[in-house]
């Protein structure tokens, strides 16, 4: 948990050491709404084990976002997000939907956008003969990317992002069970639409 708080605060404070820098311009390019969607693939960093007591981690996938950001002159700003992580194995599915802190900034073409989000998160784990394993509770993303200006109002990101939860409750099926709480790191690419 220590070393998470102190990737947020390095972020946090990158950003700022940010705007000494000639030619910023806080917001998206002097707009202040961005709505960004994603595509990602990455792995789960948590271990999903059988009551044999085989254990399997680092499960590679695909999944999607959709985000929306109002970013203030100085810079800061807050957004909500609907994050969906799927897994290639298993039919295991997370998800986040809450709100983020968020620090933007245009260099140039270029805008740096660091994102730090809490809310709802949960897991998904349908086994292939039916039975499901489910578990919900308090989930985080932090996210960073840097997105290229194409035009006035659109431009494509590439970034990086962990997303996590940790679990209030857990149904234990026949077969399967997972480790209480959540974790995958994903890299992220899509278009950015400003206004």
């Amino acid at each position: 948990m220590k070393n998470k708080l102190l990737l947020v605060a390095a972020l946090v404070l990158g950003g700022f050491s940010m705007a000494n820098a000639q030619g910023y311009v806080p917001g998206f390019g002097g707009k202040h709404n961005c709505v960004k969607t994603d595509f990602n693939c990455g792995w789960f960093l948590n271990e999903f084990s059988h009551i044999d007591g085989s254990d399997k981690r680092g499960m590679f996938g695909f999944g999607g976002s959709i985000t929306y950001e109002h970013v203030f002159k100085p810079g800061i700003g807050v957004g909500v997000s609907a994050i969906m992580d799927n897994g290639n194995d298993g039919n295991v599915f997370t998800y986040f939907v809450g709100p983020s802190f968020v620090y933007a900034g245009t260099h140039g073409n270029w805008v740096v956008d660091c994102s730090a989000g809490l809310g709802e998160g949960g897991l998904k784990y349908d086994l292939a003969r039916g039975d499901r394993a489910d578990s919900g509770g308090f989930g985080f993303f932090l996210q960073v990317e840097a997105q290229r200006h194409i035009s006035k109002h659109f431009g494509i990101a590439v970034g990086f992002r962990l997303l996590g939860s940790g679990v209030m409750d857990v149904e234990y099926e026949d077969d399967y069970y997972i480790t209480p709480g959540f974790a995958t790191a994903r890299f992220t690419i899509g278009p950015r639409f400003y206004f």
